[in-house]
């Protein structure tokens, strides 16, 4: 096999039960890692001996650091929110990053005193983190998290059906493995209204997405680790400002009211979450968080299975005050005295790194670290202290945290941090809302499967159903075996749709244009129609792209599974055992850099929210015109077919394995691919006289609006193969 075929292996190699100690395949070699051991020790093992890489003696490492990664005992609960914890995961990227090459960064993490030493978690953790940011293995793909740790996704049950089917095939009842069935609201029942949405809070793609944002924009990370993310902290508003969006959407389609803020801290949390997730044979458990509990101070001690943390609710809220008191100021101080106004071009960035409190917080010292330490919170809220020895909640882990109803609560709180901000700012002018010369006439949703005998194919519809996928758990099981285990998940889906926009070019040039759809729906829960001033806050961005328009009439087209919001559902291990890498591993080029990174992406099969019932239910599609010539920010080329790339993906074979969801996501060690605000144009408030969605389109030819139904068949929809 090619070099580039041998680390793919060696990397799926080494996610495999990475509770387990370690076992090398036959036919993957690991040579010791020369470079960090002192020189009087003995050489590495000849290259190709498939004799594996445990001697010289694991503790021979010549890595100081691997002492602080270690003060997180393996077989426990790792939490990105924790400070203490985030340090240890961070020295463990810093060493594999270090590391000369990717053949020695694999062999490196490949060695029992790291391995086998290091909480497995954090392993995972700082080892996708460095294959994202090493540019030599940028080709490499990591597998789904969701079978690296199916104890984060699936109930205990699963396990022990699990085991059951091993022991089946081991005693050869069944000639075929039977997948594990999961129901798509497994965690509890629909006497919970609350329980309504666990399709959403609980499906895999959704969980995984937030998993690897917050891997890829790390909170505390030096310039050796990661360069400063363009937008980064522009980038923690949209991306969670988007989120909330999409869950009031899926609120209001199961008859719910939208989410509320979790701001007033004295008054009890009423929602309850009880996640029946295990891990480590089922010895650790996510607490459970009955109704009725209120936040408490945090105070845990340093002990031999837990690092301390200490901090009152008090803090919180002197932190609030001193953002909201900069935030009406104008102006942030950094800790050296320099002020920073916060204006319409960066503020948004410089608030965001304010409270998400990374490191690149203009001072962190004063103002805090709002919104980590509000998981932290939440996460310990049933024993603050430890006095009863109970792990944390799902709210303290990135990978389980959306699962959560009051993880919406407290995002609906910061998000309306943001939204203070933004109604400093003046509103959108007229002139910064059209476009001269060009005037988008309509646009329609077609839907692209064959309608069915004796119908008419129906425009501005949209279908949603469920899909029934297959994931592998044996891989990421804490028991060894060799028998295939497999798990059939439900899922929303949609049926595959077309934009067409009928666009009008005044001017006697081709023009390259932006076009950004979005959608919100038109009422509220009990059928009130909203304000625009309150629909502009439930806009689901759907795609941006760019497309060339020549003098006259145009037809644009526009599939939805090219949206540059999404990524396709991720590939197994199997999958990428047999898949060949995406792009060699050669140095520059834009395929290189953004191959890995495709992680990173709300889930396709969550583009549209669900929808009611036949006759659906009504939503408002807006799409509008703006000038790529305006609005991008490095000259780049226009490809064959008139859309520039990164916008969606990068040529045909990168588009197998993955493609950019720079919406949400931005581009790895780039600049964001568009000079406007995120979220434009309803990042802001409107003129007061603007009350209507029409209003505020009436002066602007360039952008349009038509009413479109989602209707939600409960069916299984088979949209992908299976």
């Amino acid at each position: 096999m090619s070099d580039l075929q041998l680390r793919q292996r060696q990397i799926l190699n080494l996610f495999e039960r990475v509770a387990q100690p370690f076992s090398p395949k036959p036919d993957i070699v690991f040579e010791l890692p020369e470079f960090v051991f002192p020189s009087s020790v003995g050489a590495v093992p000849p290259t190709g001996s498939t004799r594996p890489s445990l001697s010289p003696p694991a503790d021979v490492l010549n890595i100081p650091e691997l002492e602080l990664v270690k003060t997180v005992p393996r077989g426990r609960l790792f939490s990105s929110f924790h400070p203490a914890h985030r340090e240890a995961a961070y020295a463990l990227v810093r060493i594999f990053k270090n590391a000369p090459t990717v053949a020695d960064m694999l062999n490196l993490a490949a060695h029992p005193d790291i391995r086998d030493q290091v909480n497995e978690h954090i392993f995972v953790f700082a080892l996708s983190a460095a294959l994202i940011q090493r540019q030599d293995s940028r080709s490499l793909r990591t597998p789904p998290i969701w079978e690296i740790f199916p104890g984060k996704f699936f109930e205990t049950r699963v396990r022990s059906e699990a085991q059951t089917t091993v022991q089946q095939q081991l005693n050869k009842q069944f000639s075929v493995t039977k997948p594990i069935i999961i129901d798509k609201n497994f965690a509890a029942t629909d006497r919970v209204v609350e329980n309504k949405l666990s399709y959403f809070r609980e499906d895999l793609g959704i969980n995984s997405h937030h998993w690897h944002w917050h891997l890829i924009f790390p909170v505390e990370a030096t310039a050796d680790i990661v360069n400063p993310p363009d937008r980064r902290g522009e980038l923690f508003y949209y991306m969670h400002q988007q989120i909330l969006a999409r869950y009031d959407a899926e609120r209001i389609a199961n008859g719910l009211a939208r989410v509320t803020s979790y701001h007033d801290w004295d008054q009890p949390i009423l929602e309850a979450y009880f996640p029946k997730l295990t891990t480590a044979n089922g010895a650790i458990h996510w607490a459970s968080r009955p109704s009725g509990l209120v936040l408490k101070d945090i105070n845990i001690p340093d002990e031999e299975v837990e690092l301390g943390i200490e901090f009152h609710i008090d803090d919180l809220q002197l932190w609030r005050t001193r953002i909201l008191h900069a935030i009406h100021k104008g102006s942030v101080v950094k800790g050296n005295g320099q002020v920073v106004h916060l204006d319409d071009k960066t503020g948004t960035n410089t608030l965001g790194e304010l409270i998400e409190a990374s490191q690149w917080s203009a001072d962190k010292l004063f103002y805090g670290d709002l919104h980590n330490f509000g998981h932290i919170a939440m996460c310990y809220i049933h024993d603050p202290d430890r006095s009863h020895s109970e792990n944390m909640g799902v709210m303290g882990d990135s990978v389980t945290a959306m699962r959560d109803p009051i993880f919406y609560r407290w995002h609906k709180f910061i998000d309306s941090l943001f939204q203070q901000f933004k109604a400093t700012l003046s509103p959108y002018s007229a002139q910064q809302l059209t476009l001269e010369g060009i005037t988008v006439n309509s646009v329609e949703v077609h839907r692209n499967q064959p309608p069915t005998p004796g119908s008419t194919r129906q425009k501005n519809l949209i279908i949603t159903g469920w899909q029934e996928s297959i994931v592998e758990l044996d891989r990421g099981l804490d028991f060894s075996s060799s028998t295939p285990v497999q798990a059939r998940v439900t899922h929303l889906q949609h049926e595959d749709f077309s934009y067409r926009i009928q666009v009008t070019n005044s001017t006697k040039t081709s023009q390259d244009i932006v076009f950004r759809i979005f959608l919100a729906p038109i009422k509220d829960h009990s059928g009130r129609p909203f304000s625009f001033r309150e629909q502009r806050l439930l806009m689901i961005e759907l795609d941006k792209f760019v497309a060339r328009v020549t003098p006259g009439a145009n037809l644009v087209k526009r599939k939805s599974d090219e949206s540059s919001v999404t990524i396709p559902f991720e590939r197994t291990f199997r999958d990428l055992e047999t898949a060949a890498p995406a792009v060699p591993l050669a140095p520059g080029g834009n395929n290189v850099k953004r191959t890995n990174f495709c992680g990173c992406g709300w889930p396709d099969h969550f583009l549209v929210p669900r929808g009611v019932p036949n006759p659906g239910m009504p939503f408002t599609l807006f799409v509008m015109a703006t000038s790529w010539k305006e609005d991008r920010v490095n000259d780049e080329t226009t490809t064959a077919t008139g859309t520039h790339s990164h916008c969606t993906h990068t040529g045909d074979d990168t588009k197998k394995l993955c493609r950019n969801a720079a919406s949400y996501c931005g581009i790895l060690d780039d600049k964001y691919p568009d000079k406007r605000p995120m979220g434009f144009p309803f990042d802001r408030p409107p003129d007061k006289s603007i009350t209507t969605l029409a209003k505020f389109v009436e002066k602007s030819p360039n952008i349009t609006t038509a009413e479109i139904r989602i209707q939600f068949e409960d069916r299984v929809i088979r949209r992908f193969p299976q």
